[in-house]
């Protein structure tokens, strides 16, 4: 599961510039979003669960490239199960179009998750790296403000949570996202 959201994220993030290369440069700015991403969690051994992912990122915008800063946090327990969180704080940089942005970056993970290995299971908490890759396509609607990003990052959950699992953990979502820009 995690590698065919892998490559399809890969995927999209390669098209986007083949697509989108007729649109116009984005002006330089400064750029603030807000988004809500529906999507699947997986940590252990279980299948993925249901996430809730709000997230808010800060960007800086030069006419093709922008750095940017974005926090997501992810939200398990909505649909039944365990409660658990997985908050990522990423800093990175990214191309971007008038109406398209394509992000990656390393992120540092906070989580306290539900976790099952092969032979236990637990809440297990840390603090660990990891990387995240984004996609956001506005469309006209709010002056290009209003659109859709997708969404997926994975962490290396290791140290305190060996004894119950250690390994990647995996998180993709898609959903509306809303952006404030100011130019220069």
């Amino acid at each position: 599961m995690a590698r065919r959201a892998s490559a399809f994220l890969f995927s999209i993030s390669l098209a986007a510039p083949l697509v989108f290369s007729e649109v116009v440069r984005a002006e330089p700015g400064v750029e603030l979003s807000g988004g809500a991403g529906f999507g699947v969690l997986a940590a252990g051994i279980t299948s993925g669960r249901f996430a809730i992912s709000p997230s808010a990122s800060f960007g800086i915008r030069g006419e093709r490239g922008f750095f940017v800063v974005r926090d997501t946090a992810s939200f398990l327990g909505a649909t039944g199960g365990r409660f658990g969180i997985n908050n990522e704080t990423t800093v990175g940089g990214g191309l971007s179009w008038e109406r398209v942005n394509v992000s990656a970056g390393l992120s540092l993970v906070a989580f306290s998750l539900p976790i099952c290995g092969p032979q236990l299971c637990g809440q297990m908490r840390g603090l660990v790296p990891g990387v995240s890759a984004r996609l956001d396509i506005f469309g006209p609607y709010l002056s290009g403000g209003l659109g859709v990003s997708v969404d997926c990052a994975a962490a290396w959950i290791m140290g305190r949570a060996s004894p119950v699992w250690s390994g990647v953990s995996v998180r993709c979502a898609a959903g509306p996202i809303l952006r404030f820009t100011t130019r220069r």
